[in-house]
């Protein structure tokens, strides 16, 4: 008897489209394909905020009121000589969430002109200033590389 159970066990564990339901990501899960783009007018920045979640900060003042963003890590902005000053437009692609109780806009790019910045991976994880200066490092690596440099 407990054989027959256990083979029909994985009978149905094998059975088609199994997989696809484990694919789907998760409850409350980054999804990119839900971004939108928010423009507004930076009205204060906050470089260290301990309202959470911890990071920088930027009330902005859009047409249809003002957001908090949250922009991870400040280092990450200072690494991209990125200056965040009362009455600066800037563009911010990232999803809304909340904090708490807080509505908060989570960026994942934020644009000042031309100059564009990733402040969150596609996961919408915050993205980190180590990570960055490593990613430099071996693109610079790459780089040698392919020029046929000393091996």
């Amino acid at each position: 008897m407990l054989v027959i159970f256990v083979c029909a066990g994985s009978a149905f564990a094998q059975r088609p489209g199994a997989n696809a339901a484990a694919a789907k990501p998760a409850a409350g899960a980054y999804d990119v394909s839900k971004d939108v783009s928010v423009q507004g007018t930076v009205v204060k920045y906050t470089e260290n905020s301990q309202t959470p979640p911890i990071g920088a900060h930027a009330l902005l003042q859009t047409a249809s009121g003002n957001i908090d963003v949250h922009l991870g890590d400040a280092r990450l902005l200072r690494l991209a000589k990125l200056a965040l000053a009362p009455g600066t437009n800037v563009r911010v692609i990232g999803q809304m969430g909340t904090a708490g109780q807080n509505a908060i806009f989570f960026a994942r790019l934020l644009q000042v002109g031309t100059q564009l910045v990733a402040v969150r991976s596609n996961h919408g994880l915050p993205l980190s200033p180590a990570g960055v200066r490593a990613n430099k490092a071996l693109r610079a690596n790459a780089q040698v590389d392919q020029k046929g440099g000393a091996r």
